[in-house]
This record gives C-alpha cells, structure tokens and sequence, in this order.
C-alpha cells in the first residue's frame, strides 16, 4: 500500500493541506531536503540531526520490544523444560522393579507419558517462536546500528559549520565502513526507506478510512461464520468451542475499529513523523550520497515494524 514520498516547502501548518481544504491520499512533508544548501545553516543542522534522532529512537524502542518479545518467549521455554524434568523424574520414579507389576504403576506411566508427549510438541513450537523472536532483534539491532552511523555522519558533514562548542564537542567521527560493510549498510537504509514508506502508508489507510473498510469485511466474514454455527445445536462441543474463538475475533477486530480524537491526533503525529523521516532518509543517500543503492531490493513482511 506505498505511495510516493513527495517533498514540498509549504507554509500551511497541516499536513494535511489540499487545494481545497481536503486531505491528499499522501500528505505533505514540511522539510524541503533539495532546498538545504551544501554549508546547512546551524538551524537546518539541528532539524536533520533532530529528525535523524528520532528515527534511530524510533528503531531502538522496536528493537527493545523485540528483545522482550523474544526474552519472553524464551522464559516460557525454560518454564516448560523445568516442567518436563519434574515430569520426567516422576517416570524415573516409577521404574523400581517391585513396581512393575502394580496396575497403578501403569496408569501413571500411561498419563505421564502423555503428559510427556503434549509437552514435546508444546516446546517444538515454542522453538519456531523463539527462532522466529530471535531473528527479529537481530535484524533490528542491525539496523540502529545503520541509524547510529547515519547520524554520525550527519554530524561529520556539518563539521565545516561555524557550530556552538557545546554541539561540536558531543561530535564523533563516523567509522570507516569496510566493503563488505557498505553492501551491508546500503541495504540496512533501503529497508528503513521501505519499512518506513510501508508503516506510512498504514496510518494513512488508518486516516483517509481504508483501514476500516478492511476491518468491516472482516467483522463481516466472522459474523457470517457465528451466524453459520448458530444453526446447530447449542450442545455441540464443536460449536461451543469455534463459537467462542469466533467471538474473541470480533471483539478484536471491533476494537480496532474505534477511534477517538486522541487516536487520530496520534496517527496524524505519526504520519507526519514519517514523512520527515523519509525525507532525511532522502537527503543522505541522495545528497549526502553515503550509502549507493543495494542492486537487489527484496523485503520481507514479517520486519514491518509498525507491526509490533
């Protein structure tokens, strides 16, 4: 659902102004990059680094979230192997040879097999999760990397500026990137560029109506479903059960579709946030020319940070 970042000097304070007074499918952006001279003023310095900040924060809470998400996975599984050792200790227990002969001996033996076996295949997917969580930090914690040096190199630009002491002695020097680091680097921005157009796009759906209308056909497929097993017996263990996840659904999806003003003012923020920090994005690989284009340009949904 992307649309194209466009980067307009306009003097309206609503990110929203059309000719008209009406909202534009892809609102725009109050930061004009071509019209930031080759020797930036110490104002224009301090918006970019500003904004750049904010997308290295932006990407740093996400990464801390996937840190959690993953950690957390990660505790449930050592709960569930703790469970497994006890369970396991107890089929140790019961192989004492005066026992062997003991009808009881046998139904414990048969439950706690059982037991045994759910768990197994309950830490299976519990590993593809934890994979699955690790995976992402990973992924994220490269790319606030990727921020750390753009805005280091944002600053080593702006050394020529006549700047305030107080700002030039908080300036470091960005490393040398290493070949194989550039390739690596360039791609890190492209998925920023792209996660952050794709996130763009969202708040927009979620703005101009399209989210809801999305949100609507599903409230209907789960209503047209619960209407569906309704027609059968209320006695029906199936239909208790798929009745009750149904309904768990419909409650999600129509809390989705409330939005009060303080839930839109913050889609807006977040809308217009985005926007300026596509267009920072634009001026350090477009003016700045740090990073070359990566000749392969493949992105893979479950790194949409919006997500989280």
């Amino acid at each position: 659902m992307s649309c194209p970042v466009t980067i307009h000097k306009i003097t309206d304070t609503s990110p929203f102004a059309g000719t008209n007074g009406e909202k534009p499918q892809c609102p725009v952006v109050h930061l004009d990059i071509d019209d930031i001279s080759d020797s930036p003023s110490v104002q224009e310095y301090k918006r970019l680094r500003r904004i750049m900040g904010m997308i290295t924060k932006f990407y740093r809470d996400g990464s801390n979230k996937k840190k959690e998400n993953w950690e957390s996975v990660r505790d449930e599984l050592e709960k569930l192997e703790f469970d497994q050792s006890m369970t396991q200790a107890q089929l140790n227990a019961l192989n004492q040879p005066s026992f062997r002969s003991h009808p009881k001996q046998i139904e414990y033996r048969t439950a706690l097999n059982e037991e045994m076996e759910g768990r197994n295949k309950e830490k299976e997917k519990y590993l593809v999760k934890q994979k699955e969580f690790f995976d992402l930090y990973e992924w994220s914690k490269g790319i606030v990397t990727v921020c750390e040096w753009l805005e280091m190199s944002i600053d080593d630009y702006c050394k020529k500026m006549e700047l305030p002491e107080r700002i030039k002695k908080h300036i470091k020097t960005p490393p040398e990137l290493k070949p194989e680091q550039i390739s690596t680097f360039s791609t890190g921005l492209d998925e920023i560029t792209h996660n952050l157009a794709e996130s763009q796009d969202f708040f927009q759906a979620s703005i101009d109506g399209r989210l809801i209308k999305y949100h609507g056909i599903e409230k209907k497929l789960i209503e047209d479903q619960l209407e569906a097993v309704r027609r059968f017996s209320e006695d029906a263990p199936r239909r208790q059960y798929i009745e009750a996840e149904l309904l768990k659904d419909l409650e999600y999806v129509e809390s989705n579709m409330v939005d009060t003003p303080e839930s839109i003012n913050r889609k807006e923020k977040m809308l217009s946030n985005h926007q300026e920090f596509l267009a920072v994005l634009k001026f350090t690989r477009e003016k700045l020319h740090l990073l070359p284009t990566p000749a392969s340009q493949q992105y893979d949904s479950k790194y949409d940070h919006y997500k989280d």
